[in-house]
């Protein structure tokens, strides 16, 4: 079984200019690409850069509006529904420009003043209206949803693995899954095996980054080696995507990645 590792253009080789990243993680060794911030250049420069590097588009994220500026997002924010339409609709045309084969709805706040259960229904509906849209728009794309951790985002309205997890089941589409970061697994305390054991079934795509300080393997305490073993044993064979922090140059911190080729030779 093939391990597939994607590498994100948004976090790591940011030491290149964007258009840049695409070949620079093909000499690498990577397979594929995600892009989390599709503001940052333009979908159609990104999505040419990308097929002349061959590097596949695994993953991208819908615009998020203001969550990076501390501000409660878009996707389950009630009274923003009217600004996540627009949001969806410019993403997922992006992905399809690009071939996107996963699409993250993007995470919220839950606002001061504001009930967590109207934000969920909220998201649900948006959720809703991402996935006719992508029927229209993109409809090779799978959107995910992804879960935060209470240390860095204790007012996320997706704090836990469950309770994403929860959201895929209610919703219940085979075109919504639910995307497992091993970093906000950890981070909350969880038990990656138990969580995988759980939820895997219902997650397409895995991202990763160690934990703490979200940089590259090897850098804090996730058994990689173990973890991976785990997804591969269950039948998992997704992508896995690198969206870490580089500690220092991205080429520099890449050892990680010989050693997930030796363990995984078919890779």
């Amino acid at each position: 079984m093939t391990m597939k590792i994607s590498a994100s253009v948004s976090t790591m080789f940011r030491e290149l200019p964007l258009l840049e990243r695409f070949a620079a993680a093909a000499r690498a060794g990577f397979d594929g690409v995600e892009i989390q911030v599709i503001d940052e250049g333009d979908p159609a420069e990104m999505a040419q850069a990308a097929r002349a590097a061959g590097m596949p588009v695994v993953l991208m994220n819908l615009p998020l509006g203001d969550l990076f500026a501390g501000g409660p997002g878009l996707s389950g924010v009630p009274g923003r529904e009217a600004e996540f339409a627009s949001a969806a609709e410019r993403g997922l045309r992006a992905a399809r420009e690009m071939d996107a084969r996963f699409v993250h709805v993007g995470p919220s706040r839950i606002p001061p003043g504001h009930d967590r259960e109207a934000c969920l229904e909220t998201y649900r509906r948006n959720a809703g209206q991402a996935l006719a849209l992508a029927g229209r728009l993109a409809p090779d794309a799978v959107l995910l949803v992804e879960p935060m951790n209470r240390v860095e985002m204790p007012d996320a309205l997706f704090a836990s693995i469950d309770e994403a997890a929860d959201m895929v089941r209610l919703i219940g589409s085979a075109g919504f899954g639910l995307l497992f970061d091993l970093y906000h697994v950890a981070m909350n305390g969880d038990d990656i095996a138990r969580a995988w054991a759980a939820h895997g079934h219902i997650a397409p795509h895995v991202q990763f980054s160690d934990a703490p300080g979200r940089n590259e393997p090897g850098t804090g305490s996730i058994d990689f080696a173990a973890a991976f073993a785990g997804f591969r044993a269950s039948g998992y064979g997704g992508w896995h995507g690198a969206e870490y922090r580089p500690a220092g140059p991205t080429t520099a911190g890449l050892g990680w990645l010989a050693e997930m080729r030796r363990l995984h030779p078919s890779a």
